[in-house]
């Protein structure tokens, strides 16, 4: 509201005996406090087993919401219907943090009410907290190429994350002359729990090892998530890792369970992304007006055993 609408508020509550909070100066902020709601928490992920993943982005809010003296509320997923929360369509909330995995979800239907945060992807106009893609594709390719890979198979969703990391993979390999022919990239739409559909199109039914180093003699997958179907559908056939084939993930979260060798992949700060989200929200909070930004930080090369 306008600064006129609430002195008036405030005079009237005065004069009816209400009891308002005492005046804050808006350069002091070491009493503020705000409740920010978490969208998008990806509850799913813990019936699949990936519980680290939840585990270090509840972490991350966590130490960003405590920085801002601020607490942080975990609502279930809501993307389905494309409807905002109800603490944030009650306005119960000072701001939103908006866990959005790939630009496939469905677009709300409304402006959202609250200032709010995306992490990982998010609509044009809106601020993002994201992680370098591009470079983490590239520091992938460059081992890849290092290690004697030319031509190199990806395997991932159809989103911009995905692309991203494919073009900084090709990125990668490009200098020792290797490439991601387009007949071994496979991108799909809606593949949510469909990761093994991946491989079986990648491998075409062909169960021998000299024939498909023919195409390929890497795997770079999308995800972690990606490279543990991708070494069920090698072994399944009777292929190994890394003596066949090589195969690199991105995200270093894998799930429990997991019993090839240790993958090679490139580390996304998960506690780091989700505690600047909440730092950023409390920004964005007290600078309503300031133009939309986009926040992105480092991933970290993980050397493994399975490139």
């Amino acid at each position: 509201m306008s600064e006129e609408t609430r002195r008036r508020i405030l005079i009237a509550a005065r004069k009816a005996g209400i009891v308002t909070p005492a005046p804050r100066s808006q350069f002091d902020n070491r009493n503020l406090r705000h409740t920010f709601c978490v969208s998008g928490c990806p509850t799913t992920e813990l019936q699949q087993g990936n519980w680290l993943f939840t585990i270090r982005l509840q972490n991350g809010l966590a130490r960003g919401g405590k920085e801002c003296a601020s607490q942080v509320l975990i609502c279930p997923e809501t993307f389905g219907d494309g409807v905002w929360p109800a603490p944030v369509l009650r306005r119960e909330v000072d701001g939103l943090v908006v866990l959005e995995g790939n630009d496939q979800m469905p677009r709300h239907q409304t402006p959202c009410p609250v200032p709010h945060v995306y992490v990982f992807s998010g609509p044009a106009e809106a601020d993002i907290v994201t992680v370098n893609n591009f470079g983490g594709g590239m520091l992938l390719g460059a081992h890849l190429a290092a290690a004697g890979h030319r031509r190199v198979a990806f395997i991932g969703p159809d989103t911009l994350m995905a692309r991203e990391r494919l073009a900084g993979l090709r990125t990668g390999l490009e200098p020792a002359g290797g490439e991601c022919p387009p007949d071994v990239v496979k991108l799909r739409r809606n593949c949510g729990g469909h990761e093994p559909v991946f491989v079986e199109e990648l491998l075409a039914g062909q169960t021998r090892a000299e024939v498909l180093r023919r195409r390929f003699t890497a795997i770079a997958c999308y995800n972690d998530w990606f490279a543990v179907h991708a070494m069920r559908g090698l072994r399944e056939r009777g292929l190994r890792v890394p003596e066949d084939f090589g195969l690199t993930g991105f995200d270093n979260v894998l799930p429990p369970g997991y019993d090839g060798p240790k993958l090679t992949t490139c580390s996304v700060p998960i506690e780091d992304l989700f505690a600047e989200a909440a730092r950023f929200l409390y920004w964005r909070i007290e600078h309503p007006n300031t133009p939309r930004r986009t926040l992105m930080l480092d991933v970290a090369w993980v050397q493994g055993e399975s490139a």
